[in-house]
């Protein structure tokens, strides 16, 4: 999640981690905290979900990346 929406939705501090992650074109990022168990809605569902919070620009189309576990959860069907 981007940092300037991790703000807009004022939900409290992150908690701090040393983790790293490596990006899709092999960059390095440093997460600016992780926040747990936010609830988010989709169509009639609400789930848990936790989100690693980046301090990046955010994209206006795709403003939060979902990971799998959450897809699973959510029991998303791909139609290619």
């Amino acid at each position: 999640m981007p940092l300037s929406i991790f703000k807009k939705l004022g939900l409290g501090e992150a908690s701090p981690t040393t983790i790293m992650l490596q990006m899709a074109d092999r960059s390095i990022a440093y997460p600016r905290g992780i926040i747990e168990n936010v609830l988010v809605k989709v169509d009639k569902l609400i789930l848990p979900a936790d989100f690693i919070v980046l301090d990046y620009e955010e994209d206006k189309n795709v403003p939060i990346i979902l990971g799998r576990p959450f897809l699973f959860t959510g029991r998303t069907i791909f139609d290619v």
